[in-house]
């Protein structure tokens, strides 16, 4: 009894006095073993287990603390400041963090792993940039392109597919939803990137992991996060910038605490972008492209009968805008490995003019005195549940739901109208997804899990009279109903899938990975009689399903190369915009149709990477992809309309229109190369080059691609000073000949400067070849303060990216500011 006593006393007593650390990546909290924990003053040792765990009994109170792990940065802390189960974050290396990928498989695995081509944008490369907008911060990812067709736009291009062939993904909850439209999607800007502390970029079809519209490829963002057991419990972050010439600033501030076991961030910016000035010299010859003679200066309250004159033909009025972004998020660590997190994320933004609507003429004058986006309106709750798990099926998991309310609409009238027409949609969009890992044993992975989705569309639109008394509108007659953009009954379009990734190594140098995903789709939509277009139309529903696969393999023979190679495939589910939409442009109106059938890509990725012992590195991906049942748009007639004499056109709010419909215009192919060249030329100098050649192959339906991009080329040199960074930066695309163009408007030939005019009308250019010097600097004044200054478009150069509608700044200086307090 006397021995049993002893035992129980000392049992107690060795728990009371024990003090043990946990240590996990700060970027992936994945737990991290054998981190070495190192008194250097008096040669103490100790290690972490496979938990992540390390007993520091064997340390004195006053012991200064070494953790260090190959690939991650040195933390010091003193005993005397950890309390026991603390957890003690350790940052990767800058190297480490660009080879870590969180993205492929929704999992996180080693870069030299997997057969996918990914970009990454780290937290020090977005600090450093400081960008105003997600489409800025996007054009700095090898192997994107980004649209533009006014100053609130930016639509990213993955291997010539864009908006709703490109997946957009924020912290595991899908952005698409049922109204993600073809042609340019400008949505990407309702993500603040100063909120970010990475994003990730797949090219290639992903639906494995990610399901429907991930044909060109997924781009991933991810929000900071809060850390508990900080050893400093607060932080006050900030950052302001100002671009003069055009008038453009971003402010945002970010406080954090930390505490034992939770710890919360909230994070505010605000954005004013001012009206952009294009670029004065003009290489290409075309001394009138793009310059502003007349514009509208009509607002909700303002009423102009006609446009009004500028001098200042450089300065391209309604292209400015305000928005607002927040972030805030809760994490809470139990004692089991149990994790919660609390995410809520909310954009709003003023009207945003649509620039190239507001410079198309008709009959010699401006068209429109109203196109404006009104206020785009995007609000996430996401509760997420993450684990470790005991088992080997079950090695960790996390479950993540979200719902999202999302609002735009489109306020238009015309110069030779007191019409305003509005269109408004509201979305409810809800999802779940569910994502374990498991490993069997060294060298196996094994990923799987399920995703549920249910989007919830109302569409409503309405005309109203302008009351006008002088320049001032004193009033808006009642609400006259008129055809809706979307079906006016409401619809909704529901998803459900699994999926499975295996990834295996066949060797330490080889690596195999096979992945499959079954989705069920189902649209439902309907019309009232009110708002029709089509006669025919009153109720509609579509169901489909839909497996994709998924092989790869990847081979590092020695620590020089890599190979990579990649078989995949992908689909599309027509979505509500794709069916149901009704929507005018240059005399062409897209009008529903409940015929249209999914679209499937079929695609081959190839890919080598040297390496050299400084780390510099050149690296080539080739592919080629098939899609089957393309949709496109093309010639639709409706039989029932006798409103014009021509079977082929009707009559749409006042003006007679050419009908058309997204249709699956057969088989199509893109292909086309990637390559990136990075050469340490010293400790301090270095080299890093971007080249994306992009071609596409249509058929006599569907006619050219849209979205195909010339060919670019980037080029960075970059200086590192004793306390930060310089950088010359060069970018170039060559000529789009108008003979490439697609022939349905997507490309905007109209926006390229005019060959010549006849009387069978117009001839256009198609867009120049154009190059641009950029010059950036980045300097530390201390640990907590750090400035930078850029000079956009060095020499002033005029010109317009591909399918932009509008032209791209001018030489502009940005001066920018960030704090730690």
């Amino acid at each position: 009894m006397k021995y049993l006593s002893n035992s129980f006393f000392l049992f107690i007593g060795t728990a009371c006095f024990t003090q043990t650390i946990v240590v996990q990546d700060g970027i992936t909290q994945e737990v991290l073993a054998q981190v070495a924990i190192v008194d250097k003053k008096n040669g103490l040792f100790v290690a972490t287990d496979n938990d992540g765990v390390a007993n520091l009994n064997n340390f004195s109170s006053q012991a200064v603390l070494s953790f260090t792990h190959m690939g991650y940065e040195e933390t010091i802390r003193t005993k005397s400041s950890l309390v026991t189960n603390q957890t003690i974050w350790l940052t990767p290396d800058r190297e480490l963090l660009e080879e870590i990928i969180l993205s492929v498989s929704r999992s996180t695995d080693k870069k030299q792993r997997l057969a996918q081509q990914v970009s990454v944008l780290t937290e020090e490369a977005i600090n450093r940039q400081n960008p105003e907008s997600t489409a800025v911060l996007l054009r700095q990812a090898p192997g994107v392109r980004v649209q533009q067709s006014q100053g609130g736009g930016g639509s990213p291009v993955l291997r010539g597919f864009e908006a709703n062939r490109v997946l957009l993904v924020v912290d595991g909850v899908r952005l698409n939803n049922a109204i993600f439209r073809s042609g340019h999607l400008h949505n990407v800007l309702s993500v603040d990137p100063l909120s970010l502390s990475r994003a990730e970029v797949i090219f290639g079809p992903s639906s494995v992991g990610y399901g429907s519209d991930a044909l060109g490829g997924v781009i991933h963002f991810y929000t900071k996060t809060p850390l508990i057991n900080q050893e400093k419990k607060m932080k006050l972050l900030g950052s302001s910038s100002y671009t003069f010439n055009q008038n453009t600033s971003k402010q945002s501030l970010l406080f954090e605490f930390s505490g034992a076991k939770w710890a919360m961030l909230q994070q505010i910016s605000y954005s004013h972008f001012g009206n952009i000035e294009m670029g004065k010299r003009r290489p290409h010859g075309f001394t009138d492209w793009g310059k502003v003679t007349h514009y509208s200066q009509n607002s909700d309250t303002y009423f102009a009968a006609a446009p009004t004159q500028t001098n200042d033909h450089n300065k391209q009025f309604n292209s400015g805008y305000t928005q607002t972004d927040l972030l805030q998020k809760w994490i809470y660590h139990a004692q089991n490995g149990v994790k919660f997190t609390l995410n809520l994320q909310g954009s709003s933004s003023s009207n945003i003019p649509r620039f190239d609507k507001l410079c198309e003429h008709r009959n010699g004058s401006l068209r429109f005195a109203r196109w404006d986006y009104g206020p785009q309106k995007r609000l996430l709750i996401s509760p997420q549940l993450s684990f470790v798990g005991n088992k080997s099926w079950l090695h960790s998991g996390k479950i993540t739901a979200a719902v999202q309310h999302l609002e735009e609409s489109r306020i238009i009238r015309k110069f030779s109208s007191l019409t305003r027409e509005t269109q408004l949609e509201k979305l409810a969009v809800y999802s779940l997804n569910a994502d374990f890992k498991a490993k069997t044993a060294k060298g196996k992975d094994w990923s799987y899990g399920l995703e549920l989705t249910y989007n919830d569309v109302q569409s409503s639109a309405f005309a109203q009279e302008l009351a006008v008394a002088g320049n001032t509108i004193i009033g808006l007659s009642p609400k006259n109903h008129i055809p809706t953009r979307y079906p006016s009954g409401g619809s909704t379009y529901s998803t459900f899938a699994v999926y499975t990734d295996f990834r295996y190594d066949l060797t330490p140098k080889s690596t195999l990975s096979f992945g499959v995903r079954h989705t069920m789709t189902e649209l439902q939509a309907s019309w009232s009689e009110q708002a029709l277009i089509d006669a025919r139309l009153d109720h509609a529903k579509q169901t489909h399903q839909s497996s994709t696969a998924t092989v790869g393999y990847s081979h590092k023979p020695n620590s020089q190369w890599q190979l990579k190679a990649l078989v995949s495939s992908g689909f599309r589910a027509p979505n509500i915009d794709d069916l149901g939409k009704t929507r005018e442009n240059n005399g062409l109106l897209s009008v529903p149709n409940v015929a249209l059938n999914p679209e499937y890509i079929y695609s081959s990725d190839i890919g080598v990477r040297h390496q050299w012992k400084d780390r510099s590195f050149v690296e080539i991906n080739g592919y080629y992809a098939y899609v089957q049942d393309y949709i496109a748009r093309g010639d639709y007639m409706l039989p029932y309309d006798d409103s014009t004499q021509d079977r082929e056109t009707i009559l749409y709010s006042g003006d007679e229109v050419h009908t058309i419909a997204n249709v699956n215009v057969g088989g199509v192919r893109v292909y086309g190369f990637t390559s990136r060249a990075n050469w340490n030329i010293s400790s301090n100098i270095s080299y890093d080059g971007n080249l994306i050649l992009t071609k596409g192959r249509g058929n006599k339906i569907s006619g050219n691609l849209p979205s195909i991009s010339p060919l670019l080329v980037s080029q960075r040199l970059q200086w590192k000073l004793p306390n930060g960074e310089l950088s010359l930066l060069w970018s170039h695309a060559q000529a789009k000949n108008a003979n490439d163009y697609s022939p349905w408007g997507e490309d905007g030939l109209e926006e390229t400067p005019i060959r010549s005019e006849n009387a069978e009308g117009i001839i256009y250019m198609g867009n120049p070849a154009w190059h641009r010097w950029d010059f950036q600097i980045d300097i530390a004044l201390s640990p907590s303060i750090w400035i930078s200054g850029s000079i956009f478009n060095l020499w002033d150069t005029h010109y317009r990216e591909f399918a932009s509608g509008i032209s791209a700044p001018g030489r502009s200086l940005k001066l920018a500011i960030r704090y730690n307090l």
